[in-house]
């Protein structure tokens, strides 16, 4: 069920999950653009329901990139359409919002060196530019990888 055509809000799960975190919401998405663009709106849905409105197009932006890397190299090698998903997760501190990817690849993420007028491959350049710190964390039990990007609050 789309949540959004269903009229809810989005999720605050952060202390009711015991996540010591009060700003926390999570959202699972597959690589078809239909997916992608409810994650989106979820997100920015989010940031703006928590009064984030100030960082909350440079956070939509981020979690895209991060989320659209997830769907072209991990999503879309899946043959099993239940593991062909992955999650978003989003929390907020007073100082920091953090968007996090978590895919079932172990493949870390690069940069590409291409040509400055291709169609793809800033992603990455994208998300280092409008975030403070981005990083991949790699599942110790080797079930995928999870992407986050701190951005200011």
């Amino acid at each position: 069920m789309d949540v959004h055509a269903a009229g809810l809000r989005p999720v605050d799960w952060g202390l009711g999950q015991g996540l010591g975190v009060p700003r926390f919401a999570a959202h699972r998405f597959t690589a078809s653009s239909l997916s992608l663009s409810g994650a989106r709106r979820f997100t920015h849905e989010t940031l703006t329901s928590w009064g984030l409105e100030r960082c909350a197009d440079d956070a939509t932006l981020v979690a895209a990139e991060l989320m659209t890397n997830a769907a072209t190299h991990a999503l879309a090698a899946e043959s099993d359409e239940e593991a062909a998903a992955a999650w978003l997760g989003l929390s907020c501190t007073d100082r920091t919002v953090t968007c996090t990817v978590s895919d079932p690849s172990d493949q870390r993420p690069r940069t590409t060196t291409q040509d400055p007028l291709a169609e793809g491959g800033r992603g990455l350049r994208i998300v280092t530019a409008l975030s403070d710190d981005w990083g991949c964390d790699v599942h110790a039990d080797g079930t995928g990888k999870a992407v986050w990007a701190h951005l200011q609050a």
